[in-house]
């Protein structure tokens, strides 16, 4: 503070600006009091208000603070979580699901709707307040270019947006799954949901997965709430036969079960082939569906949905209200801009053809360097399940990859016997290029070999 700036004409000198350009620049520097001038002397950083900025208190004796274990009703902390390090992106080979490429992202379409949203016009139309509303033009484009791909087809009052799918489930289990509700859960199952289901206090069921999905035949009798990702379960990538879809479905409308459909897995939307969605079977209104813009775009966006009949969609909008009143208005217009002016079209296209060209690289490769062990990489899913022999321990196989610079996911978090399975692992392969996948896989080949 009070040390002495150089004048206008060094500065412009040096920046190759005119002086009134520099003027100008300092103006509301002095206006705001960061900045001093003084008679015949200049510029000088401000000892006023500001002074204080940058600089620690004064130390104080401490004091006693609470305890807060035992104030804490909850412990999320505690639960086993999936663990990604933070510096992902300095991995060379990060076999990560749940993460993008950029090379995958339309930079310059995104870019250009978002210049769009940002006209004097358009930002008076999305920068209200919506209260427990969302932003009309992006639901539309959902009930047009999006659900119907998968089959579903709701009303404007039963469709409600949310910060990605996961908000969706907290929002839904919260209203559907609490103290003293059952729930059957696949397993291995995706963890998140497991946790948030847990926390929330509802009783969970572990449900065994095969080659067809969950047995509904199996469900416990006592259960209210099913929760299912019969496109692609997590993390196995099976899809739930059209068989046992149709026997859930039935069983649900038999025992007045409530199912929540996570379609997390519809990454591939852009594939012709891909199954529908449970819920467009769905007659009597049972079935919650979950889906996520995230994925197919970017994983930062955080957009997500939930379709559900309107009696649960208002009591959702109460919840969320209180939660966060609405997504982001400026993300929703950009989004619906996107998908309206066919950008959505062009990148479902080419993230599934990417994905598909990954899978089959990462398919040949595991299947040349890891003989004899088990791999899972059906669509719609970005990711592929391996069952390594079983005297591989692939918590200690991802330590020893991770020295490599090969990043994967140990399996045995996604089972809710923490004592379960330990030679399962996910390799994901949307955060990794196609030229990077067999090397990765050879350095994971070799890491295994060290544990032999």
């Amino acid at each position: 503070m009070g040390a002495r700036i150089a004048s206008t004409r060094p500065l412009a000198e040096a920046l190759g600006v005119a002086r009134n350009t520099i003027a100008l620049a300092l103006k509301p520097l002095v206006a705001e009091r960061v900045l001093d001038v003084r008679d015949r002397s200049g510029f000088y950083v401000a000892e006023g208000p500001l002074a204080h900025l940058g600089r620690r208190p004064p130390e104080e004796p401490a004091t006693p603070g609470p305890d807060w274990e035992r104030r804490l009703s909850l412990r999320p902390s505690l639960q086993r979580n999936i663990a990604k390090p933070v510096d992902w992106q300095s991995f060379r080979y990060p076999f990560l699901y749940g993460q993008s490429d950029p090379g995958l992202f339309p930079t310059a379409d995104w870019r250009e709707c978002a210049r769009a949203a940002l006209s004097v016009m358009e930002i008076r139309g999305w920068a209200q307040d919506l209260v427990d509303g969302d932003y009309a033009p992006l639901i539309e484009q959902l009930q047009v270019n999006i659900l119907p791909r998968r089959g579903v087809w709701p009303g404007p009052d039963e469709i409600m947006l949310t910060l990605g799918a996961q908000h969706a489930l907290y929002l839904a289990a919260s209203l559907l799954g609490g103290p003293g509700r059952r729930v059957a859960f696949e397993d291995p199952g995706y963890p998140d949901a497991r946790n948030i289901l847990a926390a929330l206090g509802a009783e969970i069921s572990p449900m065994p997965v095969d080659a067809c999905g969950l047995d509904p035949a199996r469900l416990p009798a006592d259960c209210q709430l099913v929760y299912v990702t019969p496109s692609g379960q997590c993390p196995t990538g099976v899809a739930l036969s059209p068989a046992r879809q149709l026997d859930l479905l039935a069983r649900a409308e038999r025992d007045d079960l409530i199912v929540i459909e996570d379609d997390y897995g519809a990454e591939l939307i852009g594939d012709v082939h891909l199954p529908k969605a449970l819920k467009s079977h769905d007659r009597s209104g049972r079935v919650v569906y979950i889906g996520s813009l995230s994925k197919i775009l970017t994983p930062g966006l955080r957009l997500g949905y939930v379709v559900a009949p309107a009696p649960l969609i208002r009591e959702l909008r109460a919840l969320r209200r209180l939660m966060l009143r609405h997504p982001p208005t400026n993300n929703q217009h950009i989004t619906s801009l996107f998908i309206s002016l066919g950008y959505a079209d062009a990148q479902f296209r080419r993230y599934s053809q990417a994905l598909g060209q990954r899978a089959r690289v990462l398919t040949k490769a595991l299947d040349a360097r890891l003989p004899g062990w088990s791999v899972s990489c059906a669509s719609p899913t970005s990711s592929a399940w391996v069952t390594a022999p079983a005297h591989i321990d692939t918590r200690r196989l991802a330590d020893k990859a991770a020295a490599a610079g090969v990043l994967i996911e140990p399996g045995d978090i996604f089972f809710a016997d923490p004592e379960g399975p330990k030679n399962h692992l996910r390799l994901g392969f949307a955060s990794i290029a196609a030229n990077r996948i067999d090397k990765g896989v050879q350095l994971l080949a070799e890491a295994a070999a060290g544990l032999a």
